[in-house]
C-alpha cells in the first residue's frame, strides 16, 4: 500500500494520518516490525521525516513467530542490503575502544543484523561521530559499499541543528564556501539560519540550521569556534562552558547518492527531545 505525505511530518504522525482508528501502540509496532519502507528501503524510525509529496509504502502487520528478531536498541532509519543508516544518541560512543565493554553504535548494529538474518553479518563504519554529538549515523554492511561511501563523505550533505553561542556574524544568516580552518587546512562550505534565540541569564544563545556541502562534522564544529560561536559543550573547542549539558549538535538530515543502486538518497529526523533546553 502506497502512503502520499500531505505536508510535512514525521513517520509516527503520516501512519496516524493514514489509519486514525489504529492505537499509538500498533503504529509503532508497524513501523518497528519493519512494516514501513522507503525508497526500497526499511525505516524503523519514529522520527524519520517524511516530505510532501513523498511516498512510503505499507506492507500489512502480521506478527506471528520471529518478530522480537526485528527490536532493536537503536533507531534503525533506514535499511538495505548495502547500508544501514542509524539515530545516535548523546553520549553513546560510536565505536569501541581499548578496555571499553560498554554498547556501542557498532556493535548494536552488528547485534540487531546477526538477531534477524544470521550469523556472518559484518557492520563497516563509515562515518565518525563523537561521543556526545547525536544525530544520524552511516555503516555499511560490506567493504565495497564502505569504501565508496567514505570516499565522497566529504562531499555529502548533512544538514544540523545546533545551538552557538555568542552574537553571530553576518547578522543572522550566514554563507561561507571554500572556507579554510586554520591549523588543519581543511576546507569546509556550509550556510546557515537563525531559527531562535534563547536568552540565559547571562548570554544569548542561538539555534541554528545548517547545511554543509563540504567537510565533516568534526569541521563543522571547528568552523563555529574560529568564527567565535563555539556550539555550546562542546568539549574539543569549549570545555568549560556548560559541560553540564551533552554537545549541542545534531546531525538531523544527509542526502547522498546510493553507491549500489545509484538513487539519490534523502534522509531526515527530527531534532531530540529537549535538544533546546540549555542548562546554563
Amino acid at each position: 500500500m502506497k502512503i502520499t505525505a500531505k505536508e510535512d511530518c514525521n513517520l509516527l504522525k503520516l501512519l496516524g494520518t493514514t489509519f486514525p482508528e489504529t492505537s499509538v501502540t500498533k503504529l509503532k509496532k508497524m513501523i518497528m516490525y519493519g512494516c514501513i519502507s522507503y525508497k526500497g528501503a526499511t525505516v524503523k524510525s519514529l522520527e524519520m521525516l517524511i516530505r510532501k509529496g513523498e511516498s512510503i509504502e505499507y506492507t500489512k502487520y502480521s506478527g506471528g513467530k520471529g518478530v522480537s528478531k526485528q527490536k532493536t536498541d537503536l533507531p534503525i532509519i533506514f535499511e538495505d542490503r548495502n547500508l544501514i543508516v542509524v539515530n545516535k544518541s548523546c553520549g553513546v560512543k560510536f565505536i569501541s575502544e581499548v578496555s571499553y565493554k560498554g554498547k556501542t553504535v557498532c556493535s548494536m548494529t552488528k547485534s540487531y543484523l546477526k538477531r534477524k538474518y544470521g550469523d556472518g553479518q559484518s557492520v563497516f563504519p563509515v562515518c565518525q561521530v563523537g561521543d556526545y554529538d547525536s544525530g544520524l549515523c552511516v555503516l555499511a554492511r560490506d567493504k565495497r559499499s564502505a569504501a565508496a561511501v567514505s570516499a565522497m563523505w566529504n562531499k555529502i550533505t548533512k544538514q544540523y541543528v545546533c545551538i552557538v553561542r555568542n552574537d553571530l556574524l553576518k547578522g543572522n544568516n550566514g554563507r561561507f564556501n571554500n572556507y579554510i580552518l586554520k591549523g588543519s587546512g581543511r576546507v569546509v562550505s556550509l550556510k546557515y539560519r537563525l531559527a531562535e534565540q534563547i536568552s540565559l541569564k547571562d548570554e544569548s544563545l542561538s539555534v541554528l540550521e545548517v547545511r554543509q556541502s563540504e567537510g565533516t562534522m568534526q569541521d563543522c564544529r571547528a568552523f563555529f569556534n574560529e568564527i567565535g560561536n563555539p556550539i555550546v559543550a562542546d568539549c574539543d573547542f569549549d570545555r568549560t562552558a556548560m559541560a553540564n549539558n551533552f554537545s549541542k549538535i545534531c546531525m538531523n538530515g544527509i542526502s547522498f547518492r546510493h553507491p549500489a543502486i545509484g538513487r539519490e538518497i534523502s534522509i531526515e529526523i527530527a531534532e531530540p527531545r529537549g535538544f533546546r533546553t540549555v542548562n546554563p
